[in-house]
């Protein structure tokens, strides 16, 4: 659960100090790693590292206000960050060797358990304070779907301003419709459903772009690191802030709503790294369109929240399936360039291209759907969830298609 946090000024200089620190530490594990394997030819562990933490807390003295369970969480990000690197070394991935933070790229730290920290919930079931020891306590707003057994708190900076996430050890309930559809995504429209229902584009990103090329211009012309290019600084990354969070808002209610209303959904299996490949100039404008669609953030979020209503959620092979170039009435072959956004096969069947791939997808579903769900049970994209009912595969009220 998310909230946003309204610290006093004494008390956002002491986040922005703690921040630091956390960074300093850090960035001090990452370089005894180094060192080590120079010297010795072995990467220390994190109990090596951890071990180090009183003597480093009786060597500076600042470092005593943070909390031990917090200090601990950073230098185990240092070991994250080295394990998932010889992680995808193993798997042949692009490594990424672990590199230096600065200060404006650290943007939080971890209180991994209860310890230093209590949150208090309003009466009314939203808002609430947030008390850290050393630190006082904090007005929070934010209005959780569910609530808790409290787990941990991460403390983050974002766009300037600070955010408190609290991981809640819950049951996530949801309700499931009775309904199933085919979904389609693109860029004119964010979505078209296989019973012809169009999810719009709010374009985001594009109605910002006229304010961020003009502050993109400003900053360009201020002087580096000085007061004014600072504060343009801020500016950017507070509109980049709001553009992230209306599209994540958007994200939501749209897969909220599509959960609630279907209980059978059927995407693509879309490769977003490939669609979005270097092309030159004239594929910069495409590429940065279908980013702001967030296509990828729209299919996680829509994949968790099936898994907590138990709605069915599928993903087909594209290039085995070829919704796009399909028939959904007759099922031949119907290709089609990407300037064609009508759907007209010689059986005589005409349909918005998009609702038709949407119906081809659906189709698809309808008849692997008994045959995969006894093989996988997982919600993820290419897997099926199980059904909580499982009378409930027989009998759904489809579209049109």
């Amino acid at each position: 659960m998310r909230f946003k946090l309204y610290p006093n000024q004494v008390q956002n200089e002491q986040l922005e100090s703690w921040n630091r620190l956390h960074c300093e530490l850090y960035n001090a594990c990452l370089q005894e790693r180094r060192d080590a394997y120079k010297k010795c030819g072995k990467s220390l562990t994190y109990y090596d590292q951890q071990n180090q933490l009183p003597a480093v807390k009786e060597a500076r003295p600042e470092y005593k206000k943070l909390g031990s369970q917090a200090l601990q969480e950073t230098v185990r990000r240092v070991d994250r960050a080295y394990q998932g690197f010889f992680r995808r070394v193993k798997k042949g991935d692009t490594p990424g060797f672990p590199r230096f933070k600065s200060g404006r790229s650290y943007v939080g730290f971890t209180y991994p358990a209860l310890a230093g920290w209590k949150f208090e919930l309003g009466e009314t079931g939203q808002h609430g304070t947030l008390n850290i020891t050393h630190l006082g306590t904090i007005k929070a707003r934010g209005k959780p779907r569910q609530w808790g057994e409290m787990r941990c708190l991460t403390l983050s900076k974002i766009g300037g301003e600070w955010y408190a996430t609290i991981t809640i050890r819950c049951t996530p309930k949801r309700q499931a419709g009775m309904l199933a559809a085919g979904v389609d995504f693109g860029v004119a429209r964010i979505a078209s459903l296989s019973d012809g229902t169009p999810v719009e584009n709010p374009r985001f990103l594009k109605k910002a772009m006229s304010k961020l090329k003009t502050l993109s211009r400003e900053l360009a012309r201020r002087k580096r690191f000085g007061s004014n290019w600072r504060r343009t600084k801020a500016q950017i990354a507070k509109l980049h802030a709001k553009v992230a969070n209306q599209r994540a808002n958007f994200q939501h209610q749209l897969t909220s709503d599509l959960v609630s209303q279907y209980g059978v959904l059927v995407t693509e299996d879309l490769s977003i790294k490939r669609m979005t490949a270097k092309g030159g100039a004239s594929k910069t404008g495409l590429n940065r369109a279908i980013l702001d669609v967030g296509m990828a953030g729209i299919i996680q979020k829509l994949a968790c929240k099936a898994s907590e209503a138990g709605t069915l959620f599928l993903s087909v092979p594209t290039r085995l399936v070829k919704p796009s170039q399909t028939c959904p009435a007759c099922g031949n072959p119907s290709k089609k360039t990407l300037a064609e956004r009508v759907h007209k096969c010689e059986c005589g069947y005409a349909e918005d291209r998009d609702v038709a791939a949407a119906q081809v997808m659906l189709q698809w579903a309808l008849a692997n759907c008994q045959e995969l769900a006894g093989r996988d049970t997982m919600a993820a994209p290419g897997r099926v969830s199980e059904l909580r009912n499982p009378d409930q595969t027989a009998l759904f009220a489809v579209g049109r298609g």
